[in-house]
């Protein structure tokens, strides 16, 4: 009977975790399921047999139907360079520029060697003329930047373009490099401190690196940490990973665009505030969202979001003075 106690205590410790934890289990055990019948993941076979389908539409001037089935097919599967290549394809068909760039940038991560990586250069390179650089303050400081893939940069002297793939080039490694802004070509670029190779700001952003250091939560007692364990095993499971944030940031951006070119701020401004709350270190779309605040709302509701951006990250100087201009009356 002198063990029977201890054994009873453990026995209504797991009985009473595997209740809270059951719901998380079945959840993620029926995704696992559904992925080994129909794999996220896309071997090349399964990645051309999913794909015939979408190319025999496209054959026969389908564009509409083989976008909207693209886009059912990549809601289930892991988009691929492929797979992405032809949406960007059928979104130019379209003329939604914007969401083309967007598709263009996501490839340069999914590339897997020079050759592609160069073709993903040279399609944005024809798109320049017809996509503007978001507005953004110019500084001529340097400063570190970090890429989790490798990148291939172009001379920023003696007029070389990435739409000619005899242009030179090199390739650099996922690393951390001291960077400058400059205009190449009336675009924004980055490029090497002391060095005359760079790229466009926005493909080193496709593939920047945001490590967040996130503070321990505080232990408060035993029986606090097992009622807290449910909830951050769910979050931590349900959170999502920052590439796909900023994929969603970027989506909503583009929707909300659309919208500012017909003058619907109304509609566009709570795109923007979302698209803010999914990427808050961008700064375009958080300038983008005060605009339409300022557009739609009072004054003092202007100031608020003027105060709420500020705190959300961390701007340099003229990007604060650029903000604190929008909180001025009109």
């Amino acid at each position: 009977m002198g063990e029977l106690g201890p054994f009873i205590c453990w026995l209504a410790v797991v009985g009473f975790l595997a209740i809270l934890l059951a719901p998380i289990i079945a959840h993620y055990g029926g995704i696992g399921l559904s992925n080994f019948l129909d794999p996220h993941h896309w071997t090349s076979a399964e990645e051309e047999i999913a794909l015939r389908p979408i190319r025999r539409l496209v054959d026969k001037d389908q564009y509409l139907e083989a976008l909207d089935e693209l886009d059912k097919l990549l809601q289930k599967h892991k988009p691929t360079y492929e797979s992405l290549l032809i949406k960007a394809k059928l979104l130019h068909h379209f003329g939604r520029i914007d969401e083309t760039v967007a598709a263009l940038l996501s490839l340069i991560e999914l590339s897997k060697t020079t050759v592609q990586q160069l073709a993903v250069m040279e399609l944005l390179a024809l798109l320049e003329e017809y996509h503007q650089d978001p507005p953004r303050p110019f500084t001529l400081a340097s400063w570190q930047i970090q890429i989790h893939h490798e990148l291939i940069l172009f001379p920023t002297l003696g007029g070389a373009s990435p739409g000619h793939t005899s242009a030179l080039h090199k390739e650099i490694p996922p690393a951390v490099y001291q960077v400058e802004v400059i205009l190449h070509r009336n675009r924004r670029w980055l490029k090497l401190a002391g060095e005359d190779w760079g790229n466009a700001e926005m493909c080193w952003e496709a593939i920047q690196s945001i490590n967040r250091p996130t503070a321990a939560p505080r232990p408060q007692g035993f029986f606090g940490q097992i009622l807290r364990m449910p909830q951050a095993i769910a979050g931590a499971l349900k959170r999502k990973p920052r590439r796909q944030l900023r994929a969603e940031a970027q989506e909503l951006f583009q929707q909300a665009n659309q919208l500012i070119r017909h003058d619907d701020w109304q509609n566009a401004a709570p795109l923007l505030q979302q698209a803010s709350a999914c990427d808050p270190d961008r700064y375009e779309i958080a300038y983008r969202w005060v605009q339409a605040v300022r557009h739609t709302s009072s004054d003092a509701t202007t100031a608020q979001a003027v105060s709420q951006v500020l705190t959300q990250s961390r701007w340099s100087e003229s990007e604060q003075e650029m903000l604190h201009q929008l909180q001025r009356p009109a």
